[in-house]
């Protein structure tokens, strides 16, 4: 349940972000590319998430040595 929470925040932040920087896009006429944006916001969440349990997971390891 921990990854399900965890991995939801990480949505909720990667397109908050992608929300912003459209806006300022939009703001200054700036145009992008929606394949591009979607695949990089995609791999940046994955990053992000796997940077988490990463973390998660050496915590695990030294409690139990």
């Amino acid at each position: 349940m921990k990854h399900l929470l965890k991995g939801a925040a990480v949505a909720a932040v990667v397109l908050v972000a992608l929300m912003v920087i459209n806006m300022f896009c939009n703001m200054h006429d700036i145009h992008l590319d929606q394949t591009v944006t979607g695949t990089i916001s995609a791999v940046c969440a994955m990053l992000f998430y796997h940077g988490l349990i990463r973390n998660e997971k050496s915590k695990d390891d030294g409690n139990e040595k």
